[in-house]
């Protein structure tokens, strides 16, 4: 009898320790998913509310035409505004920052703008270009292109960068 009952311990302690096993491994999946799932997701296409931790890039592009399309205005400092979202159990944050490159040469590059998100809430990145004289007559007459580097980051887990080309 004594012998059962110790084999009954021995498997209550294996589906304890399975239990905890799967557990565990769901929350890895969760850590690690979040920042690869918002990366990829707003590429993807028509989904209104990406997963993950991401930063919607189609944005920049709009704001950039504007602010070249102005003309002689272009000099000085120019704001854009980047939204950033996190629909995600978890913390985390985003890091932007944008490149002009010219004949394949970076001629300017921002500061990264950072934004830190609770789980489940959106927010903006600023990034500020100050574009002096001497970049407006570089920019003049050139194909300008758009380069630079995300990086989305769930708590103190990790951090991923993607670097996206010049369009």
């Amino acid at each position: 009898m004594r012998d059962v009952r110790k084999l009954n311990g021995v498997r209550a302690a294996k589906y304890a320790v399975k239990a905890a096993s799967i557990f565990i491994s769901f929350f890895i999946l969760l850590i690690v998913a979040g920042p690869i799932v918002g990366a990829v997701t707003p590429q993807l296409g028509a989904q209104q509310q990406p997963l993950g931790i991401g930063v919607d890039l189609q944005t920049i592009q709009p704001q950039l035409q504007q602010i070249f399309s102005s003309g002689s205005a272009i000099n000085g400092s120019h704001d854009i505004v980047v939204p950033a979202f996190n629909n995600w159990p978890l913390p985390g944050g985003a890091t932007l920052f944008l490149t002009l490159v010219v004949h394949n040469q970076t001629v300017y590059q921002t500061q990264p703008a950072a934004v830190q998100l609770g789980p489940f809430q959106s927010g903006v990145l600023h990034i500020s270009m100050d574009f002096s004289p001497i970049l407006v007559a570089k920019l003049q007459g050139q194909g300008v292109g758009v380069g630079g580097a995300m990086s989305l980051s769930e708590g103190q887990f990790w951090t991923i960068t993607v670097s996206f080309p010049q369009q």
